[in-house]
């Protein structure tokens, strides 16, 4: 299994609290992809650490050059430039498939049959996102109420698709072409530029706190929540009713972290009076 994120040195603790949740609930080979341009050679270090608890965990850190990106709009303020990163996954990443994942998110089951989700007709699979669908936000950007507006924080993608066709390039080529009308920035413009080639999944696999508010019924069932909107569970005035999934996940990194540190101390101690 390949994931992939785009992060930078602010999100750290919550990108290894979401990779936790992921090795706690799937044992097979996972591969994941770090897509950054700043990262601190401390916080690689923190990350490859958890390769030490989890040897079905390889961490693989990939330095994008964020001038590229600079020039794009930001219609969010707490997600920044980074996302965009996304535009280039199938460049950059040699497999034919990969999840994309954001960094405020939980993964609470397994999620293989998930990735293993028939997708090579399609550019990418994706959840329906409950939030757009209720404003007019589709018609501002060309879309009918009809066609399929998908929430841009969970990505099964197509690589080998999307890098044949060249894909990246009609990102780019779209961001400037629609940068006065998205509102959304690159979650915009992918569903601009996948229509009509993304695969429509269950809200189990991106179960955002929209789903939370108006589909109780599948909250036990979700496999992936995540925490959309600008408060996040660790934040004390979060109202997710979920926010606790979170927090039991962040419990586990923080007892990882003890536990490569105990580990180094018996090194130290084993070394020096044997």
């Amino acid at each position: 299994m390949n994931i992939a994120f785009t992060i930078d040195n602010k999100y750290i603790i919550q990108l290894m609290t979401t990779i936790v949740s992921i090795l706690e609930n799937n044992n097979l080979p996972i591969k994941f992809f770090i897509l950054h341009s700043n990262i601190s050679n401390i916080n690689k270090q923190k990350l490859s650490e958890l390769e030490f608890k989890y040897p079905n965990c390889k961490i693989n850190f990939i330095n994008i050059d964020e001038n590229k990106f600079n020039t794009l709009p930001i219609t969010i303020d707490y997600i920044g430039t980074i996302s965009y990163y996304r535009y280039i996954i199938a460049d950059i990443i040699n497999e034919e498939k990969a999840l994309y994942l954001d960094s405020d998110i939980i993964v609470k089951g397994d999620i293989s049959r998930f990735y293993n989700t028939n997708i090579s007709e399609y550019y990418a699979a994706g959840v329906e996102d409950l939030y757009i669908k209720n404003t007019d936000h589709k018609n501002k950007i060309g879309f009918s109420e009809q066609d399929l507006y998908i929430n841009g924080g969970v990505l099964l993608l197509n690589l080998k698709k999307l890098k044949q066709e060249n894909i990246s390039a009609q990102l780019f080529e779209n961001t400037v072409k629609y940068k006065d009308s998205i509102k959304y920035q690159d979650q915009d413009i992918i569903n601009i530029t996948f229509k009509n080639k993304i695969l429509e999944l269950d809200s189990i696999y991106n179960f955002a706190s929209e789903n939370v508010k108006k589909q109780k019924n599948k909250i036990k069932n979700a496999k992936i929540i995540h925490y959309t909107g600008s408060k996040k569970p660790w934040d004390k005035d979060c109202k997710n009713k979920l926010k606790n999934e979170w927090k039991k996940y962040n419990k586990l990194l923080s007892q990882t972290t003890l536990d490569k540190l105990l580990s180094k101390i018996r090194d130290f101690f084993f070394k020096r009076f044997s």
